[in-house]
């Protein structure tokens, strides 16, 4: 097992290298992110996918996890149902500590199809900044519990340690009826003045 300090989250070119390298062979990594670590892999190799699921010790089909973007462009291919009040919405909660749940879109590869909604992030996070930008393609990702780092650690060929997180939660906002339809599901982090005007009464 390979271990990399990121003090801060602030990336290092051999590290992210490093971590590049251990994604693109189709293995799960731990990183940091802006609220918790967390494991994950190339949303394309379904090794990786399975490996994740195998380490949370969940059934493929029970599994709860989020796709890291590198940026709101990027959400035309990988989810259904974006109008432009829709998209337009999205480009004020992101970057930042939101998980948006919406219909997977034919981006989205084989493996995952048997999901009808997936969850996703975009963050500016400097540590997924970096990484998202050298590989090239988003993460499928899972949290790690709070105080469970080494035990993780040992079970990835890479582990990227940025020091104490806060584990404050994002907040989870459900589009996948439409933004006509949307559901506030969990209050985080973030504000919620954008969603006022589409929140009922």
């Amino acid at each position: 097992m390979g271990r990399w300090e990121v003090p801060g989250g602030i990336p290092q070119r051999r590290a992210i290298q490093q971590a590049v390298r251990a994604l693109r062979a189709g293995e799960p990594i731990l990183y940091p992110t802006d609220t918790t670590y967390a494991i994950g892999g190339l949303i394309s190799q379904k090794s990786a996918y399975d490996r994740v699921c195998q380490i949370r010790g969940i059934r493929p089909e029970k599994s709860l996890f989020s796709v890291l973007l590198p940026n709101v462009a990027a959400i035309g291919q990988y989810a259904l149902g974006l109008d432009t009040p829709t998209y337009r919405l999205l480009r004020q909660l992101w970057p930042g500590p939101y998980t948006v749940i919406l219909r997977p879109g034919p981006a989205i590869p084989r493996h995952l199809w048997y999901r009808r909604t997936v969850g996703f992030r975009i963050s500016d996070f400097p540590f997924l900044v970096a990484l998202l930008a050298e590989v090239q393609e988003p993460l499928l990702t899972a949290g790690v519990p709070e105080g469970q780092f080494e035990r993780y650690a040992k079970q990835v060929s890479e582990a990227f340690d940025a020091g104490p997180l806060s584990y404050e939660r994002t907040t989870v906002i459900d589009l996948s009826e439409g933004l006509e339809h949307l559901r506030l599901l969990r209050i985080g982090l973030g504000s919620l003045e954008p969603l006022e005007p589409f929140l009922a009464e």
